[in-house]
């Protein structure tokens, strides 16, 4: 390996290592810090001795002719290359030994993966054993319509009216329903006056009432952000870290070490976070603002990793994202295959006034991948930006 001259910044770099690969020449480029002249550079180090003169012309042609069309229009590999291993050794003249490449490279750790794989998880067993607990304690009832101890403080938002109705079910340990119909009428008045409590149920709701699909006497327009107000503002984000089954958290954790990992190599831990909980909460409005506060899971975040991905590969492919076309293909499959389902129950719900619910929080899919993409133009999210 030989290193045959500099440039200038790794969008040059990439543009050149491209054009050599086209050419024939396997070469690596690396970015370091120039003492002499007090900044960075890239340095263009090529593999083969026989291919040295001819790349050390082409390198000075392209410092002349950087915009010529032999550079400008060349087809771009997926990622870069891997930095050469043992510059260091070069330099001393020392022979090259073959060493694998894992052992050469640091180990990498990915803390705000594993966090963010554990907190789920934890949360996803912790929420099991409460509802177990809630069966046992309060009854089949509580357990179906009532909501755990861990969903009323992360959920978007506690409704008074569920407040009410978990409190007469705490009370009354119902079996089944006909133990709710047992109960005398005047008991009986105070869940149907817990139900009628008004609580904000999502912008499609008012839709459906508005064709008529929904009696008009129906309280789904109750005040919004009960207990944000309140000052529990951690619940803008915390329903992304609950999930409502063993499938619906292994898909997500498996995306998040899929996915989570590639930003984590390239980002600060700090502008990760910053990604997460904007994305996350972005999608989590757009959510409680079309369907109400009953959502929960992490994959508006994993479509908005997968849009920021997307928008890195496009704007700086340089920066070695190596998340496939096929990828892509399948997450554009599945929200089009949930947007489908949402509209066909919006449609039911309009048609025949009976609604089936997809249960799947689209609007945060959706939203999530937006906020990702533009997340990911923005210079700030670049890697190695101060």
């Amino acid at each position: 390996m030989r290193l045959i001259g500099k440039l200038e910044n790794e969008k040059q770099a990439f543009v050149f290592y491209s054009f050599l690969l086209e050419e024939g020449i396997h070469s690596t480029y690396e970015k370091v810090h120039d003492e002499q002249e007090n900044k960075d550079v890239v340095t263009i180090w090529i593999y083969e001795e026989d291919e040295i003169e001819r790349a050390q012309l082409y390198l000075q042609d392209f410092k002349q002719n950087p915009g010529d069309a032999k550079y400008t229009k060349v087809q771009f590999p997926t990622a870069p290359p891997q930095p050469p291993d043992l510059i260091a050794e070069e330099k001393e003249g020392k022979k090259k030994k073959s060493i694998p490449t894992e052992k050469l490279r640091k180990k990498r750790t990915y803390p705000i993966t594993y966090l963010v794989i554990f907190l789920c998880v934890l949360l996803f067993f912790w929420s099991i054993m409460e509802q177990i607990t809630m069966l046992k304690q309060d009854g089949v009832i509580a357990r179906q319509i009532g909501m755990t101890p861990l969903q009323q403080v992360f959920m978007f938002d506690y409704p008074t009216s569920n407040q009410k109705i978990d409190a007469l079910l705490k009370e009354y340990s119902l079996k089944d329903y006909k133990e709710l119909k047992a109960i005398p009428s005047n008991e009986l008045a105070r869940f149907k006056s817990a139900e009628q409590i008004p609580t904000w149920r999502g912008s499609l709701s008012l839709v459906l009432r508005y064709f008529g699909k929904i009696p008009k006497s129906e309280p789904v327009d109750g005040p919004m952000f009960e207990k944000i107000r309140e000052g529990e503002v951690w619940r803008l984000f915390t329903p992304c870290l609950l999930h409502g089954g063993l499938l619906h958290i292994l898909f997500n954790m498996a995306w998040v070490w899929l996915l989570m990992r590639q930003v984590e190599e390239r980002l600060s831990i700090w502008k990760l976070l910053i990604f997460i909980l904007v994305v996350g909460i972005v999608a989590n409005l757009a959510q409680y603002l079309v369907s109400g506060p009953y959502f929960l899971g992490f994959s508006g975040v994993v479509v908005g990793l997968v849009a920021f991905i997307w928008a890195r590969q496009k704007l700086a492919p340089w920066e070695g994202y190596p998340l496939n076309r096929t990828t892509f293909i399948f997450i554009l499959i599945f929200i089009g295959a949930m947007f489908a389902l949402e509209i066909f129950s919006l449609l039911t719900a309009l048609i025949f006034a009976k609604e089936i619910s997809a249960n799947i929080a689209n609007t945060a899919h959706i939203i999530g991948g937006v906020a990702g993409y533009f997340l990911g133009r923005m210079p700030f999210f670049a890697r190695g930006a101060k």
